[in-house]
């Protein structure tokens, strides 16, 4: 996956990190630990994101969640994450989006 080149919509500092953290996800991608802080990272934009946050913010921790979700497609939790906060986003038909793809990714389901 590419790096982003554009600002994942928060504050400096808030962009500053993230920009570290997903370099280091590139440069080793098979390190969860990295990934979930990138992850937690990207939730906290802006306090919290819901659907007054900017579009940047939501933009950037979508391909987040796209990108460790590709990755590791069997952690649950993230999906119901994910599925939580297209909800608070975009409201039912989201989250249903993310659980009925979380659901199809995990061929055991």
């Amino acid at each position: 996956m590419s790096a982003m080149d554009y600002s994942f919509g928060g504050t400096d500092e808030e962009n500053a990190e993230l920009k570290k953290l997903n370099d280091e996800v590139l440069k080793n991608p098979d390190e969860f630990e990295a990934w979930e802080k990138l992850v937690r990272t990207a939730e906290s934009l802006e306090g919290g994101l819901n659907r007054n946050s900017s579009p940047q913010s939501i933009a950037a921790t979508r391909d987040i969640y796209d990108r460790f979700l590709h990755k590791f497609p069997l952690f649950f939790g993230y999906w119901k994450k994910y599925a939580d906060l297209e909800f608070s986003i975009a409201g039912t038909e989201a989250a249903e989006m993310v659980y009925e793809r979380g659901v199809a990714s995990i061929t055991t389901s």
